[in-house]
């Protein structure tokens, strides 16, 4: 019973429309029904034509009936007459699939391209599936992902290879519609849903059946298509940029004007990293968007296709290429807005090397930096560039053709810096640059001048020169590499006084620390000498005149 209602509801609100003059809520009448129009010639009959065009030619009298004729065996030559095209021999043309994207199904086995779709057959996209199909009277169904549809009439006139009727039912899912004109008192495509029924004569329009929610939601992008539901009542014809949904009960809501299509102008025409990001500028009233990237501009070959909450869409795991980005607003009601398309070209690779060395952000001194990188599998070379302004547009340094995973800069003068990688192939096609990393070069301060120790009876004492918030590391040593270190003292103060260490030759260096934690170089190492003298009972050298009197060595 539901699948007679249906096709009744078809055969009705494809058959002929409103003016699209009139409003988008405006109810169709009756339409008449199709029929096919044959001009007669001398010797028809009515049990003639009927042999010749019905499936059953004992309906001739439904001829005479139809046409109005008070006498069904007088048949005037050259009258139009016209046949009711449900009574009206058909043959079977199958549909043909286009394209094919990600997982689809039909009848047990993978879809291919330029497949042969027979009347009933049955098509499934998975969760990243995508099938464009033709039918026989031109009419394009591109099929997304999570969707189950049949091919429920592809039909030519026998005798009449012009007059066709084409139909699908979208058992769930989503399906985007271009429909091929048909001409006056000629059937149009419809589509049917769990819900409803959406018939056009020539246009593109969206239909998604919702099997979560059980209702039907149809967007018309241009031209007008009615829309009836399986519990009958008026046919609701709806123009281009409204849309209506068809609820649980089989009832059509009114009419709603679509959200407009985003503002995209302002998106990058050129992305350089694996995950692409969109930041679309909201749109007043959406609940939500759709983002969808083809690599074609009708959007057969769509790679990519996302629901988000957000107007920010980020899309992943492209290859890199000219691609076209296809964003829409959906309101509360679930009715995706009018399109916006965006071309833009994906170059991520090959990727930039990973940094390692200096870290972000991170203070330096000297005027020598040391870089590093790992490596990228794709890479046959390495470019380095530097520079000291926010931008990249007159770089300081910019070196190509780095094999090693290393590089050392020379002669940079104090100030902040950036610097960024990017990686080549052998054939030189240069990957895109790391996001710039920073770091500030600073003067080594300077080391602290030591003064000539003085060396007493007592002890020695030592002092130098030191900045402002410096401390200080002193060590003291037998030998001037510093493997037999003596001493060792941490200092605030720039001097040291110390018992005697002994007898002989001793040396001693120091380096400061800043205030900031940074760790100079150590001093020249300096020496001097102990003498082994004749000490007295307060340990004072003694002396005669003006010689200290030393011991034999």
């Amino acid at each position: 019973m539901k699948a007679w209602r249906q096709a009744t509801c078809a055969a009705l609100i494809a058959a002929a429309f409103l003016p699209a003059s009139l409003p988008a809520f405006a109810a169709e009448p009756a339409p008449a029904e199709p029929a096919h129009v044959i001009t007669t010639v001398k010797g028809d009959t009515l049990i003639g034509l009927a042999k010749r065009w019905l499936v059953n030619p004992a309906q001739w009298p439904e001829l005479a009936r139809f046409n109005g004729l008070r006498n069904p065996n007088l048949v005037a030559t050259g009258s139009a007459l016209r046949l009711p095209l449900r009574l009206m021999r058909t043959e079977p043309v199958p549909a043909t699939v286009l394209s094919v994207v990600g997982s689809a199904s039909g009848g047990g086995s993978a879809v291919q391209v330029g497949q042969s779709l027979p009347e009933g057959s049955e098509l499934n996209t998975g969760s990243d599936g995508h099938v464009t199909v033709r039918l026989v009277d031109g009419t394009v169904l591109r099929l997304r992902p999570d969707s189950r549809l049949q091919v429920r009439e592809s039909r030519r006139l026998q005798g009449a290879a012009d007059v066709v009727r084409s139909g699908a039912q979208l058992q769930q899912g989503r399906v985007e519609i271009e429909a091929a004109p048909a001409a006056a008192g000629r059937p149009g495509f419809s589509i049917g849903t769990p819900q409803g029924v959406l018939g056009v004569r020539g246009t593109e329009f969206r239909v998604t059946a919702d099997a979560g929610e059980s209702v039907t939601r149809g967007e018309v992008l241009g031209g007008t298509v009615a829309i009836a539901g399986n519990v009958g009542g008026a046919t609701q014809l709806v123009s281009g940029g409204f849309g209506a949904v068809v609820g649980s009960s089989g009832q059509v809501t009114p009419p709603v004007r679509l959200l407009p299509a985003p503002e995209v102008a302002g998106l990058p025409v050129l992305q350089e990293r694996l995950l692409m990001r969109f930041a679309v500028p909201p749109v007043p009233g959406a609940a939500g968007y759709r983002g969808e990237i083809a690599s074609d501009p009708r959007f057969d070959i769509v790679l990519a296709d996302l629901q988000s909450g957000t107007p920010e869409l980020r899309f992943a795991e492209l290859p890199d290429g000219d691609y076209v980005l296809r964003v829409r607003a959906i309101a509360a009601n679930g009715l995706e807005g009018k399109d916006a398309d965006h071309r833009f070209t994906l170059k991520a690779r090959p990727e930039a090397p990973l940094p390692s060395s200096p870290q972000p952000r991170a203070v330096l001194h000297g005027d020598r930096v040391d870089f590093s990188w790992a490596a990228n599998a794709e890479a046959h070379t390495y470019r380095l560039r530097l520079a000291r302004g926010p931008d990249f547009k007159t770089p300081l340094r910019d070196i190509s053709g780095l094999r090693e995973l290393t590089a050392t800069l020379e002669g940079l003068a104090p100030g902040a810096y950036q610097w960024q990688l990017a990686s080549v192939r052998e054939n030189g096609d240069r990957g895109p640059w790391d996001a710039p990393r920073t770091f500030d070069l600073k003067p080594l301060p300077p080391a602290p001048v030591a003064k000539p120790p003085t060396v007493g009876d007592r002890g020695v004492s030592f002092t130098w020169e030191g900045a402002p918030g410096q401390t200080f590391e002193f060590q003291l040593a037998r030998d001037a590499a510093f493997t037999e270190i003596v001493l060792k003292r941490e200092l605030t103060e720039p001097g040291v006084d110390l018992a005697p260490p002994g007898t002989g030759r001793f040396w001693m260096r120091l380096r400061a620390r800043d205030a900031d934690g940074f760790v100079g170089p150590y001093t020249t190492p300096q020496f001097f000498d102990v003498p082994n003298c004749l000490r007295d009972g307060s340990g004072n050298c003694v002396r005669a005149g003006e010689q200290t009197l030393n011991l034999a060595p």
